[in-house]
């Protein structure tokens, strides 16, 4: 039976349960583990940082000394929720039917933040949790895809967290992609967000990159295909990463990473490469949020005639005059529009 899609206002109760909602302590719910053996030991209770995330199980770290971690396998209490990489988890041993000593996580630290994306049927899935930065990678090819770029960067602004572009595989341009890449470096930087332009090939660029990972933690989202998971072999060589080929069919990349994952950098930084996929929508709540997702944008709101002008054909518009004076980037206000239209037309 095919699962019911959830409404609108279904997904915004989950995510503010979701985000908000703290597990202090463990779930009194019978699972596999025998409480009438031996129980958890509340004594033995660690902190721990996820790192990976596979179905009923997962990977997480203790940090052990500075800069040293130890790498836990647990499995995970009933009725937690959604966990995230980078979540900070709860973790305590517990004895299964067996007998056997296991690492269970019993609950869920606050979060700081949590970029969310749309699962199947509508359902709200978590990407990774209590991030800095969100890095935008796009390439040369498969040829950027500047409303893409432009819903990533409104999450970001939501998030909170930093935004920075990158333009991947920059060996691979030719005049009219150099062009298209110029433009939107110009556009990106004078909105006041970092463009860096990088070729593993040529390694170039990072050196650049990496000073911008260092002492926050950034997770790496994009389209597959466009080098996510190679950069983090360039910067983390003795890390096993799987690398993936570009279809020559489609100009588009295969999926490679199927889950997030997180590593470390030598410049107290932590970067999450995240699964590819095709597209990208954020959950907004309202239009608002849409509005001061766009920072360009958002200087403009409240200055228009009507007070409930949506900016398409009414007089007196801040935003339309902007865009005929040039103080705003007309694919940006586009991009704008399109965002709050299918919005709209989803409430």
């Amino acid at each position: 039976m095919a699962k019911r899609k959830l409404s609108k206002q279904q997904q915004r109760r989950i995510a503010s349960q979701q985000k908000n909602k703290i597990k202090d302590e463990a779930s009194s719910s019978a699972d596999e583990f025998s409480t009438d053996k031996t129980g958890s030991d509340d004594t033995s209770s660690q902190i721990a940082r996820v790192i990976s995330h596979h179905g009923k199980q997962l990977f997480a770290e203790i940090e052990i000394s500075e800069n040293e971690y130890q790498k836990i396998k647990c499995k995970i209490r009933q009725n937690l929720g959604e966990i995230a990489c980078g979540d900070l988890v709860v973790v305590q041993q517990a004895q299964n039917t067996s007998g056997e000593s296991q690492n269970v996580v019993v609950a869920i630290k606050e979060r700081t933040n949590l970029l969310t994306k749309t699962g199947f049927a509508g359902a709200i899935k978590p990407v990774a949790a209590n991030i800095g930065q969100i890095v935008i990678v796009t390439a040369v090819k498969p040829k950027p895809n500047p409303y893409l770029i432009d819903r990533y960067l409104a999450s970001a602004e939501n998030l909170p967290a930093k935004a920075v572009i990158v333009i991947n595989k920059a060996d691979m341009a030719d005049n009219e992609t150099k062009q298209l890449i110029d433009d939107l470096t110009v556009l990106y930087q004078t909105i006041g967000y970092p463009v860096i332009s990088t070729s593993m090939k040529q390694e170039t660029g990072l050196d650049t990159l990496s000073q911008a990972l260092s002492h926050t933690t950034s997770i790496l989202v994009g389209l597959s295909g466009v080098g996510k998971s190679s950069i983090v072999k360039k910067i983390l060589p003795k890390e096993t990463i799987k690398i993936g080929d570009t279809s020559t069919a489609t100009g588009e990349g295969k999926h490679t990473t199927t889950v997030s994952a997180l590593y470390h950098l030598k410049g107290q930084g932590i970067i999450i490469d995240s699964p590819g996929g095709r597209d990208f929508t954020p959950i907004n709540k309202s239009i608002s949020e849409i509005t001061y997702g766009f920072k360009d944008v958002r200087q403009f709101h409240g200055l228009c005639k009507f007070s409930n002008c949506s900016h398409l054909n009414e007089p007196g518009c801040a935003m339309k005059q902007a865009v005929a004076d040039g103080r705003l980037n007309a694919q940006r206000f586009n991009n704008y529009l399109r965002l709050v239209k299918e919005f709209s037309e989803k409430e």
